[in-house]
């Protein structure tokens, strides 16, 4: 009777919320009655059990596939409903003990109140309410996640099942992403496609930011492991750089690349030696698999092309889009050099404050993606993490945000030097070489404030110093 019970329930919740996915508001009452209800019973489950059981749940979520199956929306709301959950439930037991200190508290803190009242600036001015809640939403997460991992991973223990769980998710949807990249149009939207000049079909490509990530995590935890645990290591490395080389993506390929020379000139001297003779034996390997292999875009005339045929493509069409930038043109391919010329001079005209969160700029629709006409349009999204930083929350906004990455770097850099070669020695390695390349990433491509890799990001700084605390107190 009473699984019955439950089995009926679980079918009623799971029909309206289809439906209510379907039809949104529009949905009947009952089911925004039903859907209502079940996020009221997460929310109290999520607030009465342990608050690092939602920020696990919220940290496997952004970095889970189901980013492929969700917009970007109604991700930043399942990430808020859990962080909610979470943070609730900390300040339920925050009365219990005493706040763990931490040294980008108040960076973090100042910058993030900053942002909040850049958002209210943008509401003044009438930017539109939409673009100003997701830019706002994506500053409270950055500074919600570092909060919470900072106060709530208290033991070793628990930094390493978050990394475990986060390394899993991330790996999983790197293996998915490189399925659907074998079933090629048989993925249907779920990943973009690539069309080359010599090429007849297409391409789908595997564009993971995350895996970039796990791969400077994974390269510093090989230099420290034990034979067996480097064996485990170099199988997870397989997909991650497969999914890393056919993103096709220029700007992913540098990140690796810096991620990998962070990651070099920090090891010690032998240390260093070892892992340039392994990187060295992996590129070659690479060049010749990618030499060997035969791309499969569904056409039987691409059967003679390479992967490296196409890699090269990519790089030298880089250098044709910059030299064409360079020069003026105006076209999707030169669309981050658009945006510098056309924002730049906006900056300058209110550049102590910007022009709040939520600003958008008029650019032609030539230059958007799926934008459906060629005529002047009014555009959110803006390439360079330094541009919008400066646009939207001005030069002393722009500040602000080097000024925490600073402070990261340096007591970061003073914290590993403290500690012993080891796994947490090796940790922090990896994630200052990881921040390192997704901020030249975002030269391209704001990864370090977006939805969802800032959040990850966020994860990353805390446990740095997290780490560092725990070893020292043993």
């Amino acid at each position: 009777m009473r699984a019955g019970l439950i089995g009926l329930m679980a079918a009623v919740f799971a029909v309206s919320l289809a439906t209510v996915s379907y039809r949104g508001l529009a949905a009947p009452a009952f089911a925004l009655a039903a859907v209502g209800m079940l996020g009221l019973t997460l929310l109290f489950f999520f607030v009465y059990t342990r608050p690092l059981f939602a920020l696990m749940a919220a940290l496997a979520f952004v970095t889970s596939p189901m980013s492929l199956f969700l917009s970007l929306q109604d991700s930043a709301l399942i990430s808020a409903f859990l962080l909610g959950g979470a943070g609730l439930g900390f300040a339920i037991r925050a009365r219990r003990r005493k706040l763990t200190a931490d040294p980008l508290f108040v960076p973090i803190a100042i910058s993030t109140s900053y942002g909040i009242l850049c958002g209210a600036y943008g509401l003044l001015l009438g930017n539109e309410i939409g673009y100003l809640l997701g830019d706002c939403f994506q500053i409270i997460e950055f500074a919600a996640v570092y909060f919470l991992v900072a106060q709530l991973l208290t033991d070793r223990r628990k930094v390493y099942l978050l990394l475990k769980v986060l390394l899993v998710s991330m790996l999983m949807t790197a293996l998915l992403e490189l399925l659907l990249s074998a079933l090629g149009p048989g993925a249907g939207d779920l990943l973009p496609s690539w069309d080359g000049s010599f090429i007849s079909g297409s391409l789908i490509r595997t564009i993971d930011i995350d895996a970039t990530i796990l791969f400077a995590v994974l390269i510093n935890l090989y230099t420290v492991a034990t034979r067996r645990q480097r064996l485990w290591i170099a199988v997870a490395l397989i997909p991650t750089v497969a999914n890393i080389a056919l993103s096709l993506s220029r700007g992913l390929w540098l990140c690796t690349l810096v991620s990998a020379v962070v990651t070099a000139v920090l090891l010690a001297r032998k240390a260093r030696k070892k892992a340039m003779v392994t990187f060295a034996a992996v590129a070659v390997c690479l060049v010749v698999l990618a030499a060997s292999w035969k791309i499969s875009s569904g056409s039987e005339s691409d059967s003679d092309i390479s992967l490296l045929n196409v890699l090269q493509e990519r790089i030298f069409y880089g250098v044709d889009q910059i030299a064409a930038g360079l020069a003026g043109t105006e076209s999707m391919a030169t669309r981050r050099f658009l945006e510098m010329a056309i924002v730049g001079p906006q900056v300058l005209a209110n550049p102590w404050v910007g022009h709040g969160l939520g600003a958008t700029y008029v650019i032609g629709g030539y230059a958007v993606l799926d934008s459906g006409t060629n005529e002047l349009i009014d555009h959110h999204f803006i390439h360079n993490l330094y541009l919008v930083t400066a646009f939207r929350m001005g030069v002393i906004g722009l500040c602000l945000l080097l000024w925490v990455f600073f402070l990261y770097f340096r007591k970061s850099l003073r914290n590993r030097r403290i500690l012993a070669v080891g796994v947490s020695r090796a940790l922090i390695t990896g994630f200052i070489a990881m921040i390192a390349g997704q901020l030249f990433l975002s030269i391209t491509q704001p990864t370090i404030i977006d939805h969802p890799t800032g959040a990850l990001i966020a994860c990353a700084m805390a446990m740095s110093f997290r780490l560092k605390a725990l070893e020292q107190s043993i």
